[in-house]
């Protein structure tokens, strides 16, 4: 019988070989019962904590995309701003680093209002070690008292049509969702409750905290944000958005197994991170045990997805995706997850499987360089610009028309070229005229005044070679005489 390094192993040379790597997938004989249900819900904890932030000035939370609600909250709570839970949280978040998910952990971590106090004991890892035991404590305090004086109840009465309306449109979405996936592919549940809770202020920020209680169980969260509304400024929430809930719900299988052996795992995570670490930052993942949780959250919501779908192209495309994103292995690890889910004899849990995830990152800590190298070299470049030079100091400033040219054929599909240091005063561009024929250039309408500096860049966001590499970002600048 062939073992299961073996398996492995020949998955990871089909892989290297670029042969066609055939997607194996799972069915519950019988049809599919759900394990448990879930409720989309407000929490006013969420809503307050993701108040306070944007009073503070945290960008991940100074959204707007949901403007009716962002407009009341800045008219009601625009006058706290040196409130002390406000400085203070300012003030933790530029000496701690507390930011994005650990907002959402302290929410959770609180009793509803107007108590406001922990849930379970705080130490220096609860509700989340960028708080620590001292500063969480004394935040809570400085909560209460907010929320007396910033009449958090009356704003929260105040728009209970808009809760209930979007709790009612979500759960339309939530309904669509196969729960009874996490027991079939993790073999288990985690003792507890699981919520969906909406964060209206959030964005296009998701989070997947927990709150474990001193007998083991555990409350799991997804909290997705807001960032689509209707023509009355509403919110909706498209099945576009079902991947983000299936993401945030792993977190929860997840993160605990990886904490677990972050000991084990310390050196090859470290190694792996290293040639990514820009990219990884730039999605707010600071640390290997971040970028390893939200590699094997992505494999896995791609195991979902292929299992419910069951279109090569579309996990091919979301392939394509992540490793742009900067997970330059995740095609290798999509195919390990399909190993586990193909000897389930062997490991009944995605726990049992944890010591094979870790022996592949050992082998692909060996491997991340080379790795990381032949994805650069497969990137296309800008070659030249006409008719100046890059970084010329006297551009005419009759010019009208400028053209970029690419070392290969790009995807003329779309466009994605970003403002400048200077912003939009100082971006020069009025309309893209057209790719070429090939797609080896593309061709700009400018409009320029006399001695001034313009300064745009050419992302890789959209900009794609026809397999899929995306442009190495190229920052055009240039002053005119």
């Amino acid at each position: 019988m062939t073992s299961l390094r073996q398996l492995i192993c020949l998955t990871l040379l089909v892989l290297m070989c670029g042969m066609e790597l055939v997607y194996s997938m799972t069915v519950t004989p019988g049809g599919r019962q759900q394990s448990f249900v879930v409720t989309a819900k407000v929490d006013e904890r969420i809503e307050l904590m993701s108040i306070i932030a944007r009073i503070a000035g945290f960008q991940e939370y100074v959204k707007n995309d949901f403007r009716l609600y962002a407009e009341d909250v800045d008219k009601h709570f625009g006058k706290f701003k040196e409130h002390p839970a406000v400085k203070f949280a300012a003030s933790i978040r530029e000496a701690n680093g507390v930011s994005f998910d650990a907002v959402m952990f302290m929410a959770v971590h609180v009793n509803p209002p107007p108590a406001l106090t922990p849930r379970v004991p705080f130490t220096d890892r609860v509700p989340e070690k960028r708080w620590g035991k001292e500063k969480a404590e004394e935040f809570t305090r400085l909560l209460q008292q907010f929320y007396k004086d910033a009449e958090c109840e009356s704003f929260f009465k105040a728009h209970t049509e808009i809760y209930r309306t979007a709790e009612s449109r979500f759960q339309q979405l939530l309904n669509k969702l196969d729960f009874d996936w996490y027991k079939r592919f993790y073999g288990e549940l985690p003792a507890g409750e699981f919520n969906l809770c909406i964060g209206l202020l959030n964005g296009g920020g998701n989070y997947g905290p927990k709150l474990v209680h001193p007998d083991g169980k555990e409350d799991l969260y997804a909290i997705i944000g807001t960032w689509q509304t209707d023509s009355t400024g509403m919110p909706v929430y498209s099945e576009s958005m079902l991947p983000t809930l299936v993401h945030e719900y792993n977190h929860s299988f997840i993160n605990h197994l990886v904490y677990a052996r972050e000991k084990q795992m310390s050196a090859a995570g470290t190694k792996v991170y290293e040639p990514v670490a820009d990219r990884m930052k730039s999605l707010a993942y600071g640390t290997w045990q971040t970028m390893i949780v939200e590699s094997l959250v992505r494999a896995a919501v791609l195991r979902y997805t292929f299992e419910h779908e069951a279109k090569q192209e579309v996990t091919d495309a979301a392939l394509m995706r992540e490793r742009n994103n900067g997970f330059l292995w995740m095609d290798e690890l999509f195919a390990l997850l399909g190993v586990y889910e193909n000897n389930r004899a062997v490991f009944p849990t995605f726990r049992s499987f944890m010591p094979m995830v870790e022996s592949y990152y050992n082998d692909l800590a060996k491997r991340i360089d080379f790795k990381a190298t032949q994805f650069e070299s497969q990137r296309p470049r800008v070659v030249s610009i006409e008719p100046f030079s890059n970084g010329a100091q006297d551009v005419d400033p009759a010019l009208t028309q400028v053209t970029i040219a690419f070392d290969k054929p790009l995807h003329t599909g779309g466009y994605s070229i970003n403002l400048g240091k200077g912003g939009r005063e100082h971006f020069p561009i009025e309309k893209v005229i057209r790719f070429n024929e090939s797609g080896s250039s593309i061709t700009l309408r400018v409009k320029l005044k006399p001695e001034w500096e313009y300064e745009f860049i050419m992302t890789g966001m959209t900009f794609r070679s026809k397999d899929g590499y995306p442009l190495q970002p190229y920052t055009v600048k240039f002053k005119t005489r």
